[in-house]
């Protein structure tokens, strides 16, 4: 996979539709204990948020194991490898290297660009 971390990167902000049920209940718990828990004590709505969007799901949890970095990883390879050809990656016409966004027209690599 050429640009490996790149495409992972691109995968994970981009594709998540391609998630599935654990994998998404993974990603809210881990947005909610970064971006809730500080303040669930302060804020009613926080807390709610908090509550519905964290899980105590052993399946869950266990994705998240090893840290957000390699929950992305193994999730994006996983999309990767099952969804390829349903997949719209933004590439580079020159290159094939993948672009930063779904919308970008310039190549973050070969400086090619497409506009």
């Amino acid at each position: 996979m050429k640009h490996k971390q790149d495409i992972i990167e691109y995968i994970s902000i981009y594709c998540t539709d391609f998630y599935n049920e654990l994998e998404k209940a993974a990603f809210k718990h881990h947005i909610a204990q970064i971006k809730f828990l500080p303040y669930k004590e302060r804020v009613e709505k926080i807390a709610i948020a908090y509550k519905r969007d964290s899980s105590n799901d052993p399946e869950v949890l266990k994705l998240l194991k090893g840290g957000i970095q390699k929950f992305h990883q193994r999730v994006a390879e996983r999309v990767f490898n099952e969804h390829l050809d349903e997949l719209t990656l933004n590439k580079c016409p020159k290159c094939d290297g993948i672009a930063r966004t779904p919308t970008a027209k310039q190549c973050r690599y070969c400086k090619h660009d497409w506009h």
